[in-house]
């Protein structure tokens, strides 16, 4: 099957029903047209700035382990800031800065400690205009994640505190790597996670304690559980 087949194909597949998948097998696909096995790995830690918001994209990231987070700066907003997308293993980050050079409009900061490797926009343009199958998985990429960044920006409008806090927490649940006590825990901090919705922090709280009691979550230090998804699916629903 060509690539272009596979992306199709792929398209009526719940294992590649999202951007994260395609975003996954882009990655996969130019993994050896970028000679991505033979570059440097680097190794971030928690709050780390990789691409700050005024700086040109020259290179891109691909996340071997970890969580980067994309962080949008909303000067007079109750929060200050959100996080409109977040990078997991197996991506490269802000592929939509391809065939630009832009400033990033947001920073890009580890979520978690993370290993990446750098790879220069230049090279990956290269491989794309050298293969059309691959720019052809590009564009799917970027018209289906437009699509999912436009429906959150509508659910986000519509919904109260409570559900775009779910929904956040959700997505974050379906990247959590499996753990031999099977606990579903998020490493995050109320700050991270009201700019993971773009809620205040004070309303995150409120939010959090209340599913708490009601036994959806249990709340530690910079970590929350989740102790009932479907509860928690349910709310953002």
């Amino acid at each position: 099957m060509t690539l272009s087949e596979n992306v199709e194909s792929s398209k009526n597949d719940p294992v590649w029903r999202n951007s994260q998948s395609l975003a996954r097998q882009l990655a996969q696909a130019l993994a050896q047209p970028v000679d991505l096995t033979q570059r440097p790995r680097h190794h971030v830690t928690v709050g780390q700035t990789l691409i700050s918001t005024r700086e040109t994209v020259a290179r891109l990231p691909f996340v071997m382990s970890g969580r980067l987070n994309a962080v949008v700066h909303i000067p007079g907003q109750q929060g200050g800031q959100i996080v409109p997308i977040a990078f997991g293993p197996g991506e490269i980050a802000l592929l939509s800065y391809l065939f630009n050079r832009l400033p990033s409009g947001s920073d890009l900061v580890a979520a978690q400690a993370s290993t990446t490797q750098w790879i220069p926009v230049e090279d990956i343009e290269k491989a794309l205009l050298r293969d059309p199958q691959l720019m052809v998985l590009l564009v799917s990429f970027l018209g289906l994640r437009l699509r999912e960044v436009q429906a959150r920006e509508r659910a986000g409008f519509a919904r109260n505190v409570s559900a775009r806090l779910s929904a956040s927490l959700s997505r974050a649940l379906m990247d959590l790597p499996a753990r031999p006590d099977g606990r579903r825990l998020i490493q995050a901090t109320h700050e991270q996670l009201a700019a993971s919705c773009g809620v205040s922090r004070p309303k995150t709280s409120l939010a959090l304690k209340k599913m708490e009691r009601d036994g959806v979550l249990k709340l530690g230090r910079k970590w929350v559980e989740v102790l009932n998804p479907k509860a928690l699916q349910t709310l953002a629903n």
